[in-house]
């Protein structure tokens, strides 16, 4: 039974492996030799392209040269892939507004401007005076963010929000708090956390390889091309996935709260306000606030 669930969980590995990195290293490899070999002047001669393919193995030792340049593109293939990982944390960086010193001033500036508009929207909320006008003053201010801006970017304040709204709401520190609700959480909450957190990498894997054909662009034009189209697509996915997940984790955070208050203070029903700072200083066993 353990060795079947093992093989099992190894296909499973294995085939979300080879669709996340092998597939798409495949398809950027290709387009990058052919880049290369046309350049800019000769982007689109598919009559040179062919030429030098079969150059390449033109000599009587044809099949041998063709077996080491397979594995000469599966092994770029596989450096692609790993490179497109490798910058999917500073898209993710970038898309969630955590951005380096020199971008600093740009994104205080950013983060200012959107804290600008949303006090205004805020503003005009609590100043409507019938239920009518309330709803559609809420939803444009809900369009910045769901609470007052913290970061540059929407995404990175929407998957923000789930805390300081958690916070506000029951006086809990979600970071705290999280690891051990996790814990308690069923299968039935589990599965789509898991599977939404793992949509929004995907989407952020997206950026990665769109950051490569970007970079491609500089040999071969059309790469650019569909490294911006890459990219638009990964920030629309991006912004989705983000409103997703963090929808879900409040959620979890609201349904199965009581479980968790009533394991480590052994009360649930009604969740008081008053519980939350005792319990995350329970969790934080005198250390303080968590930092980063």
């Amino acid at each position: 039974m353990l060795t079947g669930l093992a093989t099992d969980v190894g296909r499973k590995l294995a085939e979300r492996w080879a669709a996340a990195v092998v597939l798409p290293g495949l398809v950027f490899t290709a387009l990058a030799a052919a880049g290369m070999t046309l350049g800019q002047r000769h982007w689109s001669d598919l009559d040179l392209l062919r030429h030098r393919l079969r150059a390449l193995t033109a000599d009587g030792s044809g099949s041998t040269r063709t077996a080491v340049l397979l594995l000469g593109v599966l092994a770029a293939s596989f450096a692609a892939g790993l490179l497109a990982d490798a910058l999917t944390g500073p898209y993710e960086r970038a898309l969630m507004g955590s951005w380096p010193g020199p971008l600093g001033r740009v994104a205080g500036a950013l983060t200012e401007r959107r804290r600008r508009l949303w006090d205004a929207r805020d503003r005009a909320c609590r100043e409507a005076r019938e239920a009518r006008e309330l709803g559609p003053l809420e939803a444009a201010r809900n369009d910045v963010a769901l609470v007052r801006p913290q970061c540059p970017t929407w995404a990175g304040d929407r998957l923000r929000a789930p805390a300081a709204r958690i916070r506000l709401e029951y006086r809990l520190e979600l970071a705290d708090a999280w690891p051990r609700l996790w814990l308690l959480l069923p299968d039935s909450t589990r599965q789509p956390l898991i599977e939404s957190r793992q949509r929004l990498d995907e989407a952020m894997r997206l950026g990665g390889w769109a950051v490569l054909y970007l970079l491609l662009g500089a040999v071969w034009w059309p790469g650019a091309v569909a490294g911006a189209g890459a990219a638009l697509v990964a920030w629309r996915r991006g912004r989705e996935r983000a409103e997703e997940y963090a929808e879900l984790v409040e959620s979890a955070v609201d349904v199965h709260l009581p479980e968790l208050y009533e394991r480590f203070d052994g009360e649930s029903r009604p969740v008081r306000a008053g519980l939350g700072p005792a319990v995350t200083e329970r969790f934080r066993k005198g250390a303080g606030a968590r930092r980063g």
